[in-house]
């Protein structure tokens, strides 16, 4: 899901200085927990990683490992100074609601501040969040997550595009195949019929 404003601006006051990265530790931040993976891969040295709200060290650390190794079978394709942020499963709908993203999405891009948010329901084996996220995507719950990231990335290396572009280079990435961000037709995929439901309020006027 494409957030369909320039989303960096609403970033300092949701979430203020307890926003940090994986590399660093801070104790005296409750709402955000971070860790350093050892020996981080070169294809991922331009990834930055944070967790934020909920997520406690041990968390962290397990949920980035798991989107790490997403990012791992697309490193060739990677939009190179991307941060990546995890949400605790408890402030997802209240950061959500503040943004002004469709709360049914558990994921959400934001290409000017280059920064893609997952819900952490998207890291658990099996959660009331997750099984609702799979009913509603028509996906197995193993592959939330694959299909979360692949569609994130489809709008940071497409620059934006439509949900029927993220989804057409979703594919693509999970095939192997050469990344097409052309603007064409398609039928509409569940997944993307779920995404272009999505009601965003106008912005204000200046």
């Amino acid at each position: 899901m494409k957030a369909a404003w320039p989303l960096g601006r609403f970033l300092v006051p949701v979430f203020g200085a307890c926003l940090l990265p994986v590399v660093t530790l801070c104790g005296a931040c409750p709402l955000a927990t971070a860790a350093s993976p050892s020996a981080p891969a070169d294809s991922l040295v331009t990834q930055q990683f944070f967790c934020y709200a909920g997520l406690g060290h041990h968390e962290c650390l397990q949920n980035i490992a798991k989107l790490r190794a997403e990012l791992l079978r697309y490193s060739a394709d990677l939009p190179r100074h991307w941060n990546w942020v995890i949400v605790g499963a408890e402030a997802w709908q209240s950061v959500v609601l503040k943004l002004r993203v469709d709360r049914r999405s558990p994921a959400f891009t934001a290409i000017e501040a280059r920064e893609t948010f997952l819900e952490e329901a998207l890291f658990l084996p099996k959660s009331a969040r997750t099984v609702d996220l799979a009913r509603n995507f028509r996906a197995p719950l193993d592959q939330l997550l694959t299909l979360a990231v692949s569609h994130e990335l489809g709008h940071a290396i497409c620059d934006g595009g439509d949900e029927a572009i993220a989804n057409r280079v979703s594919d693509q990435l999970r095939n192997g195949e050469k990344i097409d961000c052309s603007e064409t037709r398609n039928s509409l995929t569940p997944i993307e019929e779920l995404y272009l439901r999505r009601r965003f309020p106008p912005l204000p006027s200046r």
